[in-house]
Order: C-alpha cells, then structure tokens, then sequence
C-alpha cells in the first residue's frame, strides 16, 4: 500500500470521476486506475464500483475512505513535523554544564533563545562527575567542563576555548600583585572558595599538591553565583577560572602561577550518537560569543 494510491483513491471517491481526478492530480487516467486497481488487489475488495459513466464508493470503499484519509493527514503532518525540525522550529535541547561553567552560559542561551525561540531548552547544573553518567545514559545532547577530557573513551571532547585558574576579588582587593600571583602569596587572602568536588576547587588541589603552603579559608560553597555575590560584598576573595567573571562588574582576576592551573573549557558528546541540528547550531554560538570564548581551529 502506498501513499500515492491512497490519494489516487481519495480523489476519485471524492469527485466520482477518474477523468476530474486525472485533471486535478496532473496525472493520465490510466495511471490513477492501475494504481487503484493494485490498491484494490493488495487488499482483496473492490472499493469501486465503476460503470461506463458513473464512479462511486462501494460498501468496501465506504469504510475505507475516511481512514485513507486520515492516513494522509498523518503523512502530510508528518512531513510538516519534519521540515519544523529541520528548521529548528520544534525540538528539545538538553545542556548540562558544571557549577563554575554555569555562568558562561548566559550570552549563548540568550542569543539561542532568540534564534530559536521553538527549542525547548532544558539546563542541568552538576559536577563532573554526573555529567559523564548523564551523557552516557543519554540524558544530555551536550555537556559543558572545563579540562578538556572528562576520562572516558565513549565520550568525544573538544576545546572552546583557554583559561586559568585565577584569584577573583572585588576591585581594589588584590592590591600589591603583579600579572600573575604566586603559589606562597595566596595565604596573604582571606578565601571563600567553591567546595571539593567543583572543577575550580579541584584544579586548585592540583596547584596545591606537594606545596607547603597554609591557606585562610574563611568560608566554602557549593555555587558559584553565591561565591561570586559574597565575594563582592565583602573583603574576602576567591580561586576560580578567570572566566567566572567575565562581563561581572566590579571584579579583577589575577592567574596562579602554576602549570596545573589551566582550565580549558570544552563541550562534550557521546561518541558515535546522532547529533541534533540543535546542538550543532548551539556549539556554533559558544564559538562565535568571542566576548568570552576564544575560537580553536
């Protein structure tokens, strides 16, 4: 049974006629009756009856009619639902990123959202760690680290752009520091710093490995949006990607010293899936917001 029978037919029951039904479908008479006629061999009925003027329904063709119809509505629905994807006017997109990676993403979910205001978006928020499990259960299309691996030879990662991890305070609180700050000269500050488990504490534990160094660590917390809001109220500072503050009035970042202080942003897929045309429009916008990611070749 095919499509192009099913239309053959609908049109001849709808008119009564195979010469009006040949005129509007542009097709010759012959072609709609030996369509029709292999419709009607495929299913074991006549669902014509015919005479050498007249065309109607039979009993068969009666029950029939509606549900090709119905057929075809579907088809055509369909084919429409596929030209809304194509078009990203349909269609959902799952993103997850880390804590620290979590304001990044603001320009470029604001401008998506503008482009394609038809995707649904759907943010999730965790650390490395459950990302990964995520990707790999197919609960994300896209997620969002820095370093630029996530440890697994089933996910596929690739860099967006270079940072460092840098100690952050309102302006005016890092005062005496050169274009980079040394390891000894954190203990100077009091910190509030993300807790173990987020990227940025972790990239420090790296700096800190085999250093004798005694830091003042006055407070730590799991987010960086209230990292960031109390180290601008107040005189204490914080190690984070210099990233965290980009566009963030009122902040000045100085790099550690360090060569385990790099914190390359990346994305990441499961390898070998079906990437939606969402994605693939959503890492275009990541590279192309050069206010705060450096494009790689």
């Amino acid at each position: 049974m095919e499509l192009r029978q099913l239309k053959y037919f609908i049109e001849v029951g709808r008119l009564g006629s195979f010469s009006l039904a040949s005129k509007t479908l542009f097709i010759t008479q012959s072609t709609i009756s030996q369509q029709i006629r292999k419709l009607e061999e495929e299913l074991g009925v006549e669902l014509l009856s015919r005479d050498t003027r007249h065309v109607t329904l039979s009993d068969y063709g009666e029950q029939f009619y509606p549900y090709a119809l119905q057929v075809l509505e579907h088809a055509k629905a369909c084919t429409e639902r596929i030209q809304d994807v194509k078009n990203l006017q349909v269609g959902t997109l799952s993103i997850g990123a880390t804590y620290s990676f979590g304001p990044l993403l603001k320009q470029t979910v604001l401008d998506f959202y503008r482009l394609y205001p038809h995707i649904r978006l759907d943010l999730k928020i965790h650390n490395k760690e459950e990302l990964k499990q995520m990707l790999l259960d197919r609960e994300l299309d896209l997620a969002l680290t820095y370093k630029s691996t996530i440890g697994d030879d089933r996910i596929e990662s690739r860099l967006l752009f270079q940072s460092r991890l840098s100690l952050i305070g309102r302006k005016g609180e890092l005062k005496g520091l050169g274009k980079e700050v040394s390891v000894p000269e954190l203990s100077r500050f009091p910190l509030a710093l993300p807790s173990k488990g987020l990227q940025a504490r972790d990239t420090l534990e790296d700096v800190l490995f085999a250093q004798n160094v005694d830091l003042d660590i006055r407070l730590e917390i799991n987010s960086v949006r209230y990292l960031l809001d109390l180290v601008g109220n107040s005189p204490l500072v914080t190690i984070l990607s210099e990233e965290a503050i980009h566009q963030v009035k009122g902040f000045e970042a100085v790099p550690i010293a360090h060569t385990e202080g790099r914190m390359d942003g990346c994305y990441h897929c499961l390898k070998g899936a079906y990437h939606k045309m969402a994605v693939q429009k959503f890492i275009e916008l990541l590279k192309e917001n050069n206010s705060f990611y450096q494009t790689f070749a």
